[in-house]
């Protein structure tokens, strides 16, 4: 027999085969009490590579029951979704760097906002000019007191020295005399006895603070307090006036240092007058509601955080506790961006900052800490405006700092965009003509890209943790929240506050 005719015959046997797995059915074909099955072309066409690595739930299932297979896909939908938070934490431009890629790192800050309702939470916001006005810390504010409750402004120096968006203060008489860490020599303390903000008002005699908190169309929580707090140095008399009720407030001395007097008002209030009688260094003021989330806003005008060693611990370890300060954000390095020259004067300043945020830990050990490095930032260079050289290489060593002191890095600078935003957020009148301060506006777009970012990992908290549940219906599935301990979140106000209000 001819070769050809031999090849020509298994060819048509090949075919033969191919035509009736084709078209045998699936199910096979019963003959009496058999059924007969033929495997399908597909099936016969496969390698044994394909077949090692098929996906589990391609496996045959006429052997699992209804429990095992639903429970097939939602492992499936669980490691599906576990990857969609995972991709977004080691690759977008806004995520938050964790200490040692330590996921539940925030954890114990989430813990507590879900308990908030229950035992006030606090979150304290240092920085720089970029803060002033409270900007940026109002769109955090709001967000978390609308999420988690909570009400009122926070903290106020006694004397403020620049307008802000959310209340309106003055005080009675005038000339207080005045210390604040960061100023300039003859403003400062030897004693290091400042307050919590790095600032003292001093009194000599009876004194009147009055406050009115303001745009409460866009601020609905922070414009509303149910509680009116004094810190001070030492034992004083202090009354409120609200509406027609006039309070004694009761005092708690914390050491010999410290003095607080608080009362709780019957409704939540717009308005109110402290008078106080007595000599002592006032700390501050705090409006806040009587559950939920507080947030302080603690701007530094020309500081760069290297500050906190020159305050006294007998004044900060004794607040964080007591305030159940469990965040603590750190945003500072734009007013050294133009006088840093090379490598040493970048380690030169990080062991500044390590310094600083390792005494804090020590102060504060129940609280996460967030550093927040400067945005970008622009100079004149041959006629252009274009990037400080030096701030790409800056960001990359608060990372380092960071990770080394093991805290939270946000990169602000990656988030606006990376090298040379800032002139396309000028372009957009996001950022003033200095090219280094945020317009109002562009203030509240940083604070909507840090919250949806904290946001975004409180949701992969709750999904690790078991607080969200997977639900698998007939034709979809998705990520069911629980509502029953959080409510749903809404958008934060809207970009239309007026700025020439403040008269800045």
């Amino acid at each position: 027999m001819k070769i050809r005719t031999i090849i020509c015959f298994i060819f048509s046997i090949l075919g033969l085969l191919a035509l009736v797995a084709y078209f045998f059915p699936e199910d096979g074909i019963a003959v009496g009490s058999v059924r007969m099955k033929f495997p399908s072309l597909t099936e016969v066409l496969q390698t044994e590579e394909e077949k090692e690595t098929l996906p589990t739930d391609t496996v045959s299932t006429d052997t699992l029951s209804t429990e095992e297979l639903l429970q097939m896909r939602m492992d499936a939908l669980k490691a599906e979704k576990e990857s969609e938070f995972m991709t977004y934490c080691e690759t977008n431009a806004a995520r938050i760097y964790m200490p040692g890629d330590n996921i539940d790192y925030l954890d114990p800050f989430f813990d507590a906002l879900e308990a908030a309702r229950e035992r006030p939470v606090r979150i304290m916001h240092y920085g720089d000019s970029q803060l002033e006005g409270d900007r940026i810390s109002s769109v955090l504010r709001e967000a978390f007191q609308e999420r988690f409750g909570g009400s009122g402004v926070g903290l106020a120096p006694a004397v403020q020295t620049v307008p802000t968006y959310t209340l309106s203060q003055s005080v009675s008489p005038e000339g207080l005399s005045r210390h604040i860490v960061y100023g300039p020599k003859d403003m400062r303390l030897e004693s290091k006895t400042y307050g919590v903000m790095g600032q003292t008002a001093t009194l000599n005699g009876p004194t009147t603070f009055r406050f009115s908190t303001r745009d409460r169309q866009h601020f609905p929580h922070a414009s509303r307090f149910g509680q009116i707090t004094l810190l001070t140095s030492a034992p004083v008399k202090a009354a409120a006036v609200a509406g027609t009720d006039t309070l004694i407030l009761n005092e708690t001395q914390l050491n010999d240092r410290f003095f607080c007097y608080s009362r709780n008002f019957s409704s939540p209030r717009t308005t109110v007058s402290l008078t106080v009688d007595g000599q002592a260094d006032v700390y501050g003021v705090m409006l806040d509601g009587q559950t939920g989330v507080s947030l302080d806003n603690i701007p530094m005008r020309g500081c760069s955080g290297t500050i906190f060693t020159g305050i006294h611990s007998s004044t900060l370890s004794p607040f964080f506790g007591r305030e159940n300060v469990r965040l603590i954000i750190l945003q500072y390095g734009g007013n050294s961006v133009p006088y840093l020259k090379g490598k040493e004067g970048i380690d030169n300043y990080m062991s500044g900052l390590k310094r600083q945020i390792e005494y804090l830990r020590k102060l504060a050990p129940d609280a996460c800490f967030l550093f927040i490095g400067p945005s970008d930032m622009s100079t004149s260079i041959d006629g252009e405006m274009q990037t400080y050289p030096i701030l790409p290489r800056l960001v990359e060593a608060m990372k380092a700092m960071a990770e080394e002191c093991g805290i939270a890095y946000w990169d602000l600078y990656a988030a606006m965009g990376g090298r040379g935003s800032m002139m396309k957020w000028v372009d957009a009148y996001l950022a003033g003509p200095d090219y280094v301060h945020f317009t109002p506006k562009g203030a509240r777009h940083v604070g909507n890209i840090l919250y949806e970012t904290l946001e975004f990992y409180h949701k992969f908290y709750r999904f690790r943790t078991g607080k969200d549940k997977l639900k698998l219906s007939a034709d979809s599935t998705e990520l069911v929240v629980d509502t029953t301990q959080v409510p749903s979140v809404h958008a934060t106000h809207t970009d239309t506050v007026s700025h020439d209000s403040l008269n800045l």
